[in-house]
């Protein structure tokens, strides 16, 4: 590098080092030679140790809290940084330094040789998606540690999930048990398999009067080929979903207490479709005036209309000015999918409240069009991730 352009790099570092001092957000110039030769304030305020001076690479493991191998992967990344084979490298991550706090970093090397690095405070969105990544595991731990089997089938009878020990009951046919399987293909299949203990010419009685207690959401009980005793009840939801208990009761056929059991039982089911219900629409609130609402499981009319009450009635009760509705959990963006984000938009924008719509994947961007979706004003986002962000910068 000649002389006059090594000048001319200097003044534009001492340059950008004077532009950088105004801005809010922390940030640093990292120079030609790959050290951090300046910061602004805001970067002084976050950072007790601020890497002044320091290589870059050190700086990078010395301020954040890595993984070993995560560590490893950014420092190549930053090698090709500094070799001007990248022109941009961003990620997150916690400081190191208390308290805990999560930065997003972006470093962006300029034509001038030198790099800008700039921090953005995320912490509040990281609360967020821990949060909301917690939600789903309480729901998941609550349905796993019941002790009976459990199940839910949406009201095309299709299975949306099960747990353990509903698989463990009826091993002949647990292959089966899989999301999107019908109820008659199951018991059908059930019992070509010999799962159940039958007479040969009970087989299609036995088949009819289940599946209409599957429909009407009645109890039976019956016998397996292994000899175990069986109580099947089936519950309707309010949006025309079966949940199924399966309980074990051979030890109860035996015990005289068996009539105050059953009445405990029917409380347990009615306790845990309250639960099923109250997960069904969870509203997160992540600042004054935003909400959450993460979609998880098959979406049909009956529970379309029931997300759009709900969150109507969250909105003018929280007196909410934005909600983000994520569909990230939703298996299948169909009809019914589509009119709900378009019939929440709209009832929300009437309330005097925007939704940014989060969780559109490739395959649901590619449903959209093919249904000829218009989603006009409403503000879509990839991630949920993406859509807090928004909405915390949107104030």
């Amino acid at each position: 590098m000649s002389e006059s352009a090594e000048s001319h790099g200097t003044s534009m570092l001492s340059s950008f080092a004077t532009f950088i001092a105004y801005l809010p957000e922390p940030c640093a110039l990292v120079d030609a030679t790959g050290h951090l030769a300046a910061v602004n304030p805001a970067w002084s305020d976050m950072f007790f140790d601020t890497g002044l001076g320091q290589p870059l690479t050190e700086a990078v493991a010395r301020l954040f809290a890595w993984e070993p191998a995560h560590l490893q992967q950014m420092l190549v990344e930053l090698n090709y940084l500094q070799a001007d084979e990248l022109h941009r490298v961003s990620f997150d991550a916690a400081l190191a330094e208390p308290p805990d706090r999560w930065v997003n970093a972006t470093l962006a090397r300029t034509d001038h040789g030198f790099c800008l690095w700039q921090l953005s405070e995320v912490t509040r969105w990281q609360m967020v998606e821990a949060a909301t990544h917690q939600l789903l595991e309480q729901f998941r731990d609550a349905i796993e540690s019941i002790s009976d089997g459990f199940a839910l089938y949406d009201r095309e009878e299709r299975l949306v999930f099960c747990n353990r020990r509903y698989r463990e009951i009826y091993p002949l046919c647990a292959d089966l048990l899989r999301q999107g399987r019908s109820f008659r293909e199951i018991l059908r299949v059930s019992l070509e398999r010999g799962q159940f203990m039958l007479a040969s010419d009970t087989v299609e009685a036995f088949f009819a009067h289940q599946y209409a207690q599957f429909r009407e959401g009645t109890s039976s009980e019956y016998q397996l080929t292994d000899g175990r005793w069986i109580r099947a009840v089936n519950h309707q939801t309010d949006d025309g979903a079966t949940v199924g208990i399966r309980t074990d009761i051979t030890e109860q056929r035996l015990a005289s207490a068996l009539r105050e059991q059953t009445a405990a039982q029917e409380a347990t089911i009615m306790a845990q479709s309250t639960l099923l219900a109250e997960l069904s629409t969870p509203l997160l609130r992540i600042s004054a005036r935003t909400l959450v609402l993460p979609l998880i499981g098959a979406i049909d009319g009956a529970r379309a209309n029931r997300v759009v009450e709900h969150l109507l009635n969250a909105v003018e009760e929280q007196q909410a000015s934005l909600v983000i509705l994520d569909i990230t959990g939703v298996p299948v963006v169909d009809t019914y999918v589509a009119g709900l984000m378009i019939q929440c938009a709209r009832a929300i924008r009437l309330l005097g409240a925007r939704m940014v719509l989060t969780g559109i994947r490739p395959d649901v961007a590619e449903t959209l069009v093919t249904l000829g979706i218009d989603l006009g004003e409403i503000v879509t986002r990839a991630s949920l991730q993406d859509g807090v962000r928004y909405a915390l910068r949107e104030g």
